[in-house]
C-alpha cells in the first residue's frame, strides 16, 4: 500500500507544478503588475492571459475600463516570484510595475507612444520602436530599454535606474535625483538635470546639450570626442 501511495504522489506532483490557466480578458491599454509576479508581454490578435508556476490559484486579474491589474490575493501577497503570467495583447500604451514585479518583452513594442513606470524594486526589460517614450523609475526599481525612439523623457528617483544607452534617439530629457542613475544616448538635443546625488551617464556625443547640476548631482560623458 505504501508503494502505491508513493507512486500516486509522484504522478500528481508534476501536474501541480506545471498547472496552467488561460483566461480571456477583453480590451485593455494599460497594465499594472504587483507582488513580484513575472509577466511576459506577447503581441497578439487576442487579449488573454496564461498563468503558470506556483500560486496560480491565487492570481487576481481585474480589467476595469481598459486598465488591467494583475496581483496576488491577500494570502500570498509579495510571493509571486515563482509565478509567470503571459499577457497577450492587441494594443498597450502604459506599463506599470510595483512591489518587485518583473515585466519583460522578447518582441519589439512597435507603436507611436509608450509610457513605462517602475516602482518599489520592480523590473522592466523592453525592446522598443517608438516616436515618443516616457519612462519613470522610483524606489530602487530598474528599467532596461533597447531599440529606437525619436524623443524620450526619463525621470529616476531614490536609487532607481533607467538603462537606455542602447536606445537610438534624436532628442531626450533626463532627470536623476536622490541617488538614482540614468544611462542615455542621444544624437541631436539632450537636456540633463542631476541633483541630490543623482547620476546621468551620457554615452554618445550630442549636437546640443543643456546641463543642470545641483546638490551633489553628476553628469558623466563616457564617449570619446
Amino acid at each position: 500500500m505504501k508503494k502505491i501511495i508513493y507512486i500516486l504522489a509522484l504522478s500528481i506532483i508534476p501536474s501541480f507544478l506545471t498547472a496552467q490557466t488561460e483566461m480571456k480578458i477583453g480590451d485593455f491599454q494599460k497594465l499594472s503588475v504587483y507582488d513580484g509576479i513575472n509577466v511576459e508581454l506577447i503581441k497578439s490578435e487576442t487579449n488573454k492571459v496564461e498563468i503558470t508556476g506556483k500560486n496560480t490559484a491565487y492570481i487576481v486579474i481585474k480589467n476595469k475600463n481598459g486598465d488591467l491589474k494583475i496581483r496576488l490575493s491577500v494570502e500570498k501577497r509579495f510571493s509571486g516570484n515563482r509565478t509567470k503570467v503571459s499577457v497577450f495583447y492587441k494594443n498597450i500604451y502604459s506599463i506599470i510595475s510595483h512591489e518587485g514585479a518583473n515585466i519583460f518583452s522578447k518582441d519589439t513594442l512597435n507603436q507611436a507612444d509608450l509610457n513605462l513606470k517602475a516602482n518599489s524594486g520592480s523590473r522592466q526589460n523592453m525592446i522598443v520602436k517608438l516616436n515618443t517614450l516616457q519612462a519613470t523609475a522610483t524606489a530602487g526599481a530598474k528599467i532596461n530599454i533597447k531599440g529606437i525612439t525619436k524623443y524620450q523623457d526619463f525621470s529616476a528617483t531614490t536609487g532607481a535606474e533607467i538603462m537606455a544607452s542602447k536606445v537610438e534617439n534624436e532628442e531626450a530629457n533626463a532627470v536623476s535625483t536622490t541617488g538614482a542613475l540614468i544611462d542615455v544616448s542621444t544624437t541631436k538635443d539632450l537636456k540633463v538635470n542631476s541633483k541630490i546625488g543623482g547620476i546621468i551617464n551620457v554615452h554618445k556625443k550630442t549636437d546640443k546639450i543643456t546641463e543642470k547640476i545641483s546638490v551633489g548631482g553628476a553628469v558623466n560623458y563616457l564617449y570619446e570626442d
